[in-house]
C-alpha cells in the first residue's frame, strides 16, 4: 500500500497525480491548498496550520476529514510528522509531492535527507515533482531505467563512499568504480540506449531522474 503526502513546496501538475497509484492521502499543513487545486480529497490533514487558509481547513473539517493539530514550536517538521503518521497507519511505501521548491531551501534539503533516514528504517520513500524523481539506491542495487528524451540521471553518494558502481547504456558508462561523497562524477549523465542499467555493490546514494 502507498501513502501520498502533499506538502507546501512547489505546485505539481495534475497529470502527475493522475498517473499515480496511492491508497491514502496525507496533507502536511499548507499542502492542503495544493490538494485543493489538484482536486484531491485528503484522508488526513496535519500540522501547526501556519500556512493553510482557515476557510479551506474548515471546509474539510465539515467533511469530517481527520485533522491532527500540532504546536508551532515542535521538534519535527510537518513533513516528518506526516511520514510518522503514515508509518503508524502501516504504510512503508510513501510518495512525497510538494516536498521541493518554494522559498525555503532548507526545507527542500531536509525533505531529501528524510529519504536516507527512513530508508535505514526499512521505509521506501520517493520525492516527485514536475521535473524530478528522487529515490534511494543502496547495497546490491540492480536497476533498469527506460530512456527518456531530455532526462538526466544523477547519483549522489550519501555514505562516505559507494563502491562497485556500474552504469550500462549511459553516455558516460562506469565499470565497478568507487565514488566518494562530495564527488560530482555522477552528475548529469544520460541514457543513450533503450534503457540504462545501474548496479551498485555497496553504499547508499540518492538517485535523481531529472527533466531538463
Amino acid at each position: 500500500m502507498i501513502a501520498l503526502i502533499i506538502a507546501n513546496g512547489d505546485d505539481v501538475d495534475k497529470s502527475l497525480i493522475k498517473n499515480m497509484h496511492f491508497d491514502c492521502v496525507i496533507c502536511a499543513d499548507g499542502g492542503l491548498g495544493k490538494a485543493e487545486r489538484l482536486g484531491v480529497v485528503p484522508n488526513i490533514i496535519l500540522g501547526d496550520f501556519d500556512s493553510v487558509e482557515p476557510s479551506v481547513l474548515e471546509k474539510y473539517r465539515s467533511m469530517n476529514v481527520e485533522i491532527e493539530k500540532f504546536p508551532t514550536e515542535k521538534d519535527y517538521t510537518d513533513m516528518e510528522l506526516s511520514i510518522e503518521f503514515a508509518l503508524k497507519l502501516g504504510y512503508n511505501n510513501i510518495i512525497l509531492v510538494g516536498a521541493t521548491g518554494g522559498p525555503r531551501l532548507d526545507h527542500s534539503i531536509a525533505n531529501i535527507m528524510l529519504l536516507e533516514k527512513y530508508f535505514n528504517l526499512g521505509v521506501n520513500i520517493e520525492i516527485i515533482d514536475n521535473n524530478n524523481k528522487i529515490q534511494i539506491i543502496s547495497d546490491n542495487t540492480d536497476l533498469y531505467l527506460n530512456h527518456k528524451e531530455n532526462y538526466f540521471i544523477s547519483i549522489v553518494p550519501v555514505t562516505y563512499l559507494i563502491s562497485g558502481l556500474t552504469l550500462e547504456g549511459f553516455k558516460y558508462p562506469l565499470d565497478n568504480v568507487i565514488v566518494k561523497r562530495g564527488s560530482t562524477l555522477c552528475i548529469s549523465n544520460e541514457i543513450i540506449k533503450d534503457r540504462g542499467r545501474i548496479l551498485l555493490n555497496k553504499g547508499i546514494a540518492l538517485l535523481f531522474v531529472s527533466k531538463d
